[in-house]
């Protein structure tokens, strides 16, 4: 991911990687170009837009046109980013599964010592709960952008639970 800094517009603008100002001059300058190669065509040889038809579009065609265009691109971009979106919001469920699936088998190996040793297993279960617990907080901070800030700190369950040799 391209970590922006936000101290100066200009070289913020004007950046080659991770610029859209780079990538749309592709675009733009060839249609500059031409347009200009019309405006002088015309001025060297009048008539040579109703020649090739260019006075036939009126502002209202070429609005639509521009309309439907930006419309088309919008809905597609946008499309685009609900279905990242909804992606990567299955694959955090996905993920919250496959903890919540091994330690659902962690502890239902250990219930046949339950008989045997009380509070060793209960003891491991806590433990247990408390690693996966962190684990998936940690996961969870790794992809979440920004700062840690107070208010958007992660939730664990009883980290004082653990002795330091347990971690």
């Amino acid at each position: 991911m391209i970590e922006y800094e936000e101290d100066w517009l200009v070289t913020l603008l004007f950046r080659y990687e991770g610029s859209v100002l780079i990538r749309s001059l592709y675009f733009a300058l060839p249609s500059a170009l031409l347009s200009l190669l019309v405006l002088f065509i015309e001025d060297w040889r009048p008539g040579t837009k109703d020649d090739l038809g260019i006075t036939e579009l009126d502002s209202s065609t070429l609005w639509s046109v521009m309309t439907i265009i930006t419309g088309s691109l919008l809905s597609f971009r946008t499309s685009q980013a609900l279905s990242r979106f909804w992606e990567g919001t299955g694959l955090l469920h996905q993920m919250r599964g496959e903890w919540f699936d091994s330690v659902s088998c962690c502890v239902t190996f250990s219930r046949m010592a339950v008989q045997t040793k009380p509070k060793e297993v209960h003891e491991f279960r806590h433990t247990l709960v408390r690693l996966m617990s962190l684990c998936h907080g940690s996961a969870l901070e790794e992809i979440a952008d920004g700062e840690q800030t107070p208010s958007n700190r992660l939730e664990t369950i009883d980290v004082f639970g653990l002795d330091t040799s347990t971690l």
